[in-house]
């Protein structure tokens, strides 16, 4: 298995699964709670290993032989550092769906050690961060003399999951946050 999604039993997760196996995708399928991870391999047909994310045996154990590790289950204020670490110790690539500052920064502060590993740690990969900043740097590349470009996110269709809304509530209590010059 090339890549593990951890935490397809939550909205996000369970869609990335059903997209990977639509695909063909090597994925394993894991996450915390062992029925409903099997649910979600039984919709799919997608292989899978429950692991809680205190059992870093177990983590090793699932990253072994992946090259990626797609982490989903969030607050990622609490469940990235387990996985980070067990990226760390397999030498496996981290991305992440979070948009949680504190998790960027967490990550950032380990760039060094992820360097020596080989490693990518790269949280912000789902529906809001990278993508923002993957359009803006095509912004720029479109338009480079432009001095400001303001970019918006709409919940079309929808709103927040509760994965979602359980992140968010936390940073909205911390007030706003701008990033400015990079």
């Amino acid at each position: 298995m090339s890549v593990v999604l951890y935490g397809c039993t939550g909205y996000t997760g369970r869609l990335l699964a059903q997209a990977a196996a639509a695909r063909g995708l090597p994925v394993r399928l894991s996450g915390r709670d062992p029925e409903r991870v099997a649910q979600v391999a039984a919709e799919t047909g997608l292989p899978h290993e429950a692991v809680a994310l205190e059992d870093s045996a177990g983590l090793d154990r699932l990253l072994r032989g992946a090259r990626v590790v797609l982490h989903a289950a969030g607050p990622f204020v609490r469940t990235s550092a387990p996985m980070i670490d067990a990226a760390l110790r397999a030498g496996v690539h981290y991305l992440d769906i979070t948009g949680e500052l504190d998790v960027f920064r967490a990550a950032h502060a380990r760039d060094g050690e992820a360097k020596a590993r080989g490693v990518a740690l790269i949280p912000g990969v789902g529906f809001d961060i990278v993508p923002t900043d993957a359009i803006a740097a095509h912004v720029h590349r479109l338009l480079p003399d432009a001095t400001h470009l303001q970019v918006a996110i709409s919940a079309h269709g929808g709103g927040m999951s509760s994965g979602t809304l359980r992140s968010a509530l936390p940073l909205a209590r911390a007030g706003a946050w701008v990033r400015r010059d990079g």
